[in-house]
């Protein structure tokens, strides 16, 4: 007896259709639209800032981003140290910027 109307109290209501009838923009396309941009960030990033390495990043983060592990090689990647091109001295990273004379 209680369980019939607690089901009874579930059921929906007659005229009601089921129907997505609200306005915007549905919560499952923004959803895939920030999972696809958290999932090519390390990309992004790299490119960003001209890594050397950029072309490596993005083939490991595209072929194995979707692995937890390989999304995380990609951004350590895009945030390892890079030794400057031949020629160029390197300078000790001071943070803030350098110190003023």
């Amino acid at each position: 007896m209680l369980t019939a109307r607690i089901l009874q109290s579930l059921e929906p209501p007659a005229d009601f259709t089921g129907a997505y009838t609200g306005g915007g923009i549905p919560k499952g396309v923004v959803m895939v639209i920030a999972c696809v941009g958290v999932y090519i960030l390390p990309s992004m990033l790299a490119w960003r800032r001209g890594s050397s390495r950029r072309w490596k990043i993005t083939a490991i983060n595209l072929l194995l981003g979707w692995t937890v592990i390989g999304w995380i090689v990609s951004m350590l990647l895009t945030y390892a140290y890079e030794p400057p091109p031949a020629g160029e001295v390197d300078r000790e990273h001071v943070p803030g910027g350098p110190r003023p004379r």
